[in-house]
């Protein structure tokens, strides 16, 4: 999950990160995130995860790293597609989640997060998927999951 409010993580490692570009209708049932991946991104992926500094690197990564250019938003249906072209759904507090208790599962999560033709909900790898998840959601619908 990034720290830079200028950023949203597109994978778990560090240094995986976008550049935001533009907002449009945040908080809406058409929100988008312009994004771009710099060279700059690259760099820092390049640098503090593969721990080198070389053009070469940044050039590699610029050249392998397929992304949209953009995550969009429904606030209204609590739904979203991240810059890998999946999409995903909120379902609210895992605290108080029937579902949840119903079948005796302890959720680690704050909130409910289905990723589009799954049954089961996040993170159902890890953890730092599942927030990197949430981040752009809470980018893109401010003030839902808090």
């Amino acid at each position: 999950m990034s720290e830079d409010p200028s950023k949203l993580s597109y994978g778990t490692r560090i240094g995986m990160t976008m550049t935001i570009v533009a907002k449009e209708g945040i908080g809406t049932v058409s929100a988008v995130i312009r994004l771009k991946h710099t060279l700059q991104d690259a760099k820092v992926f390049c640098v503090e995860y593969l721990r080198d500094n070389s053009p070469r690197c940044i050039t590699d990564v610029i050249a392998t790293t397929k992304l949209a250019d953009r995550v969009t938003g429904n606030c209204v249906e609590r739904t979203w597609t991240d810059m890998h072209g999946s999409s995903y759904s909120f379902h609210g507090s895992a605290r108080q989640s029937p579902e949840m208790i119903k079948q005796g599962l302890l959720s680690e999560t704050d909130y409910l997060i289905r990723r589009d033709g799954d049954e089961a909900f996040l993170p159902n790898l890890s953890l730092a998927s599942y927030a990197e998840r949430l981040e752009i959601f809470q980018s893109l619908c401010p003030g839902i999951a808090r």
